[in-house]
This record gives structure tokens, sequence and C-alpha cells, in this order.
């Protein structure tokens, strides 16, 4: 009978004041895996200083640190976390602690706006990294060998894994669990967390499905959005819903865009795509019938609608969360 596996070491190196919510966040996700009935991780938190505190925005401070000079255990995935202290002239030692770790990591992370704590050892030179889109250009105005792509929720390049925002850690997570353990594992995770779906790399860090929650209370659009939900299988051209809020086509186009930062057609698109993964989730229709129910042409649209939107095509949607559902007691 072979022995089971050690777990595996998840370091977060954090400076204060650091980004807590990711690394909360990140270590739920690494919390629930087990093989053999025993955690697959192990967490370990070293703080860039030489406090046992670390502190984040609102006065929070997670107790219970590790110097990150006094840890000598070894490290499977290093991860490198982001907040205000990034933007700060980085410390010669914590850099030369991350250079001298590097080589012995089977993966290397920066976390949001943790890239700017990687990229000044350059570890990073060469690499396709991506950040928050909004620090994505002084990325790479301060670090012109970096391939900075400002839209991508996480790229892997080799064994280096850099993400965007914070809520990108999750996804992120979700990966590292299915590369080490499988699909299932990760996607009966995500359900655990209650996660609507988990976001593929390729996914861009702007989500039209955050756009449909735009204020357009006292506009003329206040009743828009509820009404195309419920009425998803209409012709929902420009034309017929400037008709319904009583506006010429140029200026219904206009106030959308102003209101909710993406086209209408898009938006459209995105609120059958939501309703096609209800759908998916919880029915057995073939997927003609789903298409048909959540206003797109055919079959071939759905699959086009779901691969550009979500990079992942509606059968493969199903078959993530088929893995989830109970049956039915008799």
């Amino acid at each position: 009978m072979s022995m089971p596996q050690r777990p595996r070491t998840i370091a977060f190196l954090i400076d204060s004041p650091g980004d807590l919510l990711s690394l909360v966040a990140m270590a739920s996700v690494f919390s629930y895996p087990k093989v053999e009935g025993k955690p697959a991780y192990q967490i370990r938190i070293l703080c860039a200083d030489s406090g046992c505190e670390a502190h984040g925005r609102g006065g929070l401070v997670l107790g219970g640190c590790i110097p990150y000079s006094d840890f000598n255990g070894p490290i499977d995935t290093l991860i490198i976390l982001g907040g205000e202290s990034a933007f700060a002239e980085p410390r010669q030692e914590v850099l030369r602690w991350i250079r001298r770790r590097a080589p012995h990591v089977r993966r290397l992370i920066g976390v949001c706006v943790g890239v700017f704590l990687l990229a000044p050892t350059g570890l990073l030179d060469g690499r396709a990294v991506t950040t928050h889109w909004h620090h994505a250009p002084k990325l790479a105005e301060l670090y012109p060998k970096l391939n900075v792509d400002r839209d991508r929720v996480f790229i892997k390049d080799g064994n280096v894994y850099t993400t965007a925002g914070v809520t990108a850690g999750i996804d992120l997570a979700l990966e590292i669990v299915e590369e080490d353990i499988g699909g299932s594992a990760a996607a009966t995770i995500a359900h655990t967390l209650v996660l609507y779906l988990r976001r593929p790399s390729s996914q861009t860090q702007y989500s039209s499905l955050l756009a449909q929650q735009a204020d357009v209370r006292g506009t003329p659009l206040r009743d828009l959005p509820a009404w195309v939900k419920s009425n998803l299988t209409e012709k929902l051209d420009v034309s017929s819903l400037a008709r319904l809020v009583s506006m010429t086509p140029r200026t219904f186009a206009r106030q959308f865009e102003l209101h909710f930062r993406t086209t209408p057609a898009r938006w459209i698109q995105s609120l059958r795509i939501q309703a096609a993964c209800s759908l998916l989730a919880t029915k057995e229709q073939p997927l003609k019938i789903i298409a048909r129910l959540t206003g797109f042409r055919d079959e071939q649209s759905l699959r086009r609608a779901f691969i550009q939107q979500l990079a992942i095509t509606p059968k493969e949607y199903r078959e993530r969360f088929s893995r989830l559902r109970v049956p039915e007691s008799d």
C-alpha cells in the first residue's frame, strides 16, 4: 500500500499593507482538497518584514505569520501578494530572497500588483504577464522587458503565473487545484464557494455581466434590464430597444454605452449566456432547446457566444456542473 502524498506547501509572501482579500480567498480554495483523506496543501504565510503580523486595509490585522527570512522549509508554490506596499521601493534583501527561492519552487505567482514586487527580480523578463488593468500601463512603462497583457484574468508562462485584480486569485487557485488534483475537485470547490462561473485564463478582466448592473435609476433606461431578462426570445436589436424606451436608435445607442459601458449587442448576448448557464447547470434539455429558450438562433450560435465570452463550450460547461448535481431521491 502506497503512503499518502505529503501536503504541498503553498507559501504566501505579503508585505504590509498588503492584499488580505486575495490571501484569505486563495487560502480558502487550497483548504478544501484532500488526497487519501488528508489535506493536499499546507499554508504558510510569510511576512516580508521582521514582524509576525500582516496588515491590510481598514485596520485589518492577520497574526500568526512567519518572518520570511526565518522560513527554511520547502515551498511548492510561492505566491507574491500585492497591496499598497507593492508600489514602494523594493527592499533588496526581499528581492534576493525571492531570487534564491525561485529556482526551487514548482510555481511562482504574482497576484494583482504583486507583480510589481516580482518584476524587479528579473525573473519575469521576456515573459507574458498581466496585472490589474488600471496598473498595466505603469507596469509596461517601468519594466519594458515584460510582455504585459492588460486584458487577461490570469496568465501562465512556464512555471510563472500572474493575475489581474484581487478576485482573479480565486480563478487561479482553482486552476492550480485542477492541475494538481483534477477538474472534478476544482469544480466541487467552485460550487461550494457559490461561484457563478470559474473564469478561464483567457477570460477578459472586464465582464459585460457586470455592466448589466449599471445604475440607471432616474434615466429612461431604468426598466430596460428587467424587461430584457424576461423577453430574451424577442427581437432585441437597437431599433426595438430604442422604441421600448421612446428614443431614436442613435440616441439610445449613445445613452446605452454611456450607462452600461458596452454595446447593446454584447450586453444582450451576456444576458442570454447567463440564462443558458442556468439551464445547462440544472436541466438535461438538448442544446438546441436551450438555444431556443434563451434567444439564440440555433445551437451553433449558442456555442460561438460561449466561446467568445467565456472561452468554454456549452457542452464543457454542462460537463463541469453535471459532476456537482445530486441525484433526486425517489
